[in-house]
């Protein structure tokens, strides 16, 4: 497991390019995570929600949520030693609060 080739994915300075199958809008979503840990198999990430990332009222978008999912779901195969996460064809997020700017 190489923790500075998961820190890379998810770095603020990350493009497109450097997250392997992403799109400008996976970068620009991620763009704020910070990775806290990274062992085999397990990623501990923090970010705080910004009025980019949220809706009129100040909440973050349900959109972000589960791109934040796929995306970060994906570092955890990196940090497993394997080399490509595939596709995600279904993802199912349960919504039990909401996470305000801030």
């Amino acid at each position: 497991m190489d923790p500075e080739a998961v820190r890379r994915t998810l770095e603020p300075t990350a493009s497109a390019a450097d997250i392997s199958g992403s799109t400008p809008y996976d970068s620009f979503v991620i763009s704020g995570v910070r990775l806290e840990a990274a062992e085999h198999g397990r990623v501990l990430c923090s970010f705080v929600v910004t009025p980019r990332i949220a809706s009129p009222q100040g909440y973050l978008l349900s959109g972000v949520t589960a791109t934040l999912a796929d995306q970060l779901g994906s570092a955890v195969f990196f940090s497993s030693g394997v080399g490509t996460s595939g596709v995600s064809l279904e993802i199912s997020v349960s919504y039990v609060d909401t996470a305000a700017v801030g």
